[in-house]
């Protein structure tokens, strides 16, 4: 009996040794080396594109800004001498799974990576792309980026749009317990909201993301900070005439859900006249600018494609930000090309005002001018009359 106590203890205090698998760093890097960014790569600039879902110069750019602002992608000797894997390696390997929606360990093979380390590298890449673009591909739109908007929106018969507004859910299905109820909406399961802006070039200029997939449209926009900068008095200066009239604030085309505010030009529920019906095609063919932008989007990182498995709220929001990123910077570099795929900056939190009674006044009379049902109403008049007008002289 003693022996089987003894016997059974000693089960107890087995310790599972974590086993050294002997990866080839260098042979990893040099196959990476051969395939793709040698004098004469293996592969050829399509197959690069198709597989990494960017050209090789932009894919270098990104790797050299990761590089720059995190030390995680420096290469480093072990306690052995031994050297690590190379930023190369990581940057490909956190690429592959944003790509193609692998696992982590899926990689290991051609990268010569362990499971652990694939999954820290992703994590520190989609937040070093963050620190070293997140300031210019997340800008809000500058002076000139407005003045081409509005130029944009005049050619397509709609003066004054900035782009288009929608909202996309990602499947979270590694949602704790406790809060499924508060992240499912309208699907089986929980997710998270993204909300967005987008040009007819496909730049995606506001994200707000990580709302509760329970939460409607209209709910995410009066949580979202897409008009703070307008009520702050910090957007640049917008005028334009339609229809004989002139307006002093920019909008977005968006579907039927959003409210009746000049900030938003919707569709006519059931149009009646043949200048209505005309408007409404108009309309409801510039809002896809935000649904190709979402489609393109998903095409190119397929992880947003399928549910997110094993990922805090945190993660999910610095993953979905750096897609934001590398897709306005895929957009910028090819431009009429980035829509071939075959294959928010959420902001800070506005600090409580200390301004004087003026300022504050001004806040007030921006974010009642906001929401002015006359002025939207009037807009879309004015609009349809326009477009009925341009389609008259065609």
């Amino acid at each position: 009996m003693v022996a089987a106590m003894d016997e059974e203890s000693s089960f107890h205090r087995t310790i599972h040794e974590r086993r050294l698998v002997p990866r080839d760093h260098a042979d990893g890097e040099a196959r990476i080396m051969r395939h793709y960014f040698g004098a004469n790569p293996v592969y050829t600039p399509e197959m690069f594109r198709r597989r990494f879902r960017m050209k090789r110069h932009g894919f270098i750019r990104i790797l050299n800004g990761v590089h720059s602002v995190d030390r995680y992608f420096q290469q480093h000797e072990n306690c052995t001498g031994l050297l690590g894997l190379s930023p190369l390696q990581k940057v490909v390997a956190a690429m592959r799974i944003l790509a193609y929606g692998l696992p982590a360990d899926a990689v290991d093979e051609y990268v010569q990576i362990g499971e652990s380390t694939a999954r820290e590298a992703l994590y520190h890449f989609c937040s070093a792309v963050i620190a070293a673009f997140g300031k210019e591909y997340l800008r809000s739109p500058t002076p000139a980026d407005v003045a081409r908007l509005l130029q944009v929106g005049q050619s397509r018969g709609f003066p004054g749009m900035l782009g288009s507004i929608d909202c996309m859910h990602w499947d979270w299905r590694s949602c704790p317990t406790a809060w499924k109820g508060m992240f499912t909406g309208r699907g089986k399961h929980p997710s998270m909201i993204l909300e967005a802006v987008a040009s007819q070039d496909l730049w995606i200029w506001h994200a707000y993301f990580g709302l509760p997939g329970s939460c409607k449209d209209i709910n995410v926009l009066q949580r979202s900070p897409i008009f703070s900068a307008y009520v702050r008095g910090k957007t640049p200066p917008i005028q334009f005439t339609v229809n004989g009239r002139t307006y002093d604030m920019g909008y977005y085309l968006a579907d039927g859900i959003y409210p009746e505010w000049p900030a938003f030009v919707k569709s006519v529920r059931h149009p009646m006249e043949r200048k209505t019906e005309h408007f409404v095609a108009m309309q409801e063919g510039a809002r896809k600018d935000i649904e190709r932008a979402f489609g393109v989007l998903q095409t190119r990182w397929a992880v947003i494609r399928g549910p997110a498995y094993g990922w805090d709220m945190e993660r999910l929001s610095d993953i979905m930000t750096a897609y934001i990123i590398m897709h306005n910077m895929i957009v910028e570099d090819e431009k009429d090309e980035a829509t071939n795929t075959n294959f928010d900056n959420i902001g800070t939190l506005a600090n409580p005002s200390l301004g004087s009674n003026t300022e504050r006044e001004a806040f007030v009379a921006a974010h009642h001018k906001l929401r002015d049902q006359a002025v939207h109403h009037q807009l879309q008049r004015d609009l349809i009359e326009h477009n009925w007008m341009r389609y008259g002289l065609i």
